[in-house]
């Protein structure tokens, strides 16, 4: 699936220009715009299935953007990104068409939630073909997420994971980083907050118990990790989807 990032800010565009390829391999970066107006033209260009825009920026703002591409028939999905929670730029963007609407600060399991349900969209209307894009990993790789998956609440590693499957862990590094476009450790770090986000929204467990339940031993050290990984407090994060 092509993707494009307009974003007027820079840190936040090159960010999500890093993160976009590491959510999964089925998303591919084809190029990014820092206003409405250089998005017009790079849309128009590329050709995305799905461009990741902001709504307030300077030149042209997104929803002038995606209004001026709809009235040239452009086909393109766009996921609209808003520091603004005020109930006007929803209305707006809904009237358009958008594929969806995240707030500001974007939490990295929430973007690939939604890019996933885009993509299921596309995949599914009429007239679209529908193609397998699962990604394809090697076995050693697919072993290496496995373990991850089934032992992310215990004090599973590189060299536990690289022992059981009978190769070094310089090795297993190796590989693993070249197949996901993460560490092994990058990886079980987002996969354990991405699991504890799951945890706040569905439950009403405690912070500690959060952290316990997802692999960390030391509160402190969750709340540290949890706010490198998503730019939120677990607090913050709690009381956003508590409200």
């Amino acid at each position: 699936m092509k993707i494009v990032v307009v974003e007027d800010e820079y840190r936040i565009r090159q960010g999500l220009c890093q993160l976009i390829p590491k959510l999964s391999p089925e998303f591919q970066l084809a190029g990014s715009a820092e206003n409405g107006y250089e998005g017009m033209y790079l849309i128009k260009e590329l050709q995305p299935d799905v461009a990741v825009c902001d709504v307030e920026m300077k030149v042209m703002n997104g929803l002038s953007m995606i209004r001026q591409l709809k009235d040239l028939n452009i086909s393109c999905a766009y996921l609209i990104l808003s520091g603004y929670s005020e109930f006007e730029y929803a209305r707006e963007a809904i009237s358009l068409g958008v594929a969806g609407y995240l707030l500001k600060p974007v939490i990295p399991g929430e973007l690939k939630e939604a890019l996933l349900k885009i993509r299921e969209k596309l995949e599914t209307e009429p007239g679209t073909p529908r193609e397998e894009q699962e990604p394809h990993h090697s076995y050693l790789v697919e072993k290496a997420l496995e373990e991850i998956r089934e032992h992310y609440q215990l004090g599973v590693s590189l060299n536990q994971v690289a022992a059981a499957l009978r190769i070094s862990p310089e090795y297993l590094s190796t590989v693993f980083a070249r197949e996901t476009g993460e560490n092994f450790v990058s990886y079980l770090r987002r996969y354990r907050i991405e699991k504890a986000c799951e945890l706040i929204r569905t439950s009403n467990k405690k912070m500690y118990e959060i952290a316990f339940l997802t692999g960390f031993e030391n509160p402190q050290y969750f709340s540290n990790v949890f706010k490198s990984v998503t730019g939120m407090t677990p607090k913050s994060y709690m009381a956003r989807y508590k409200k």
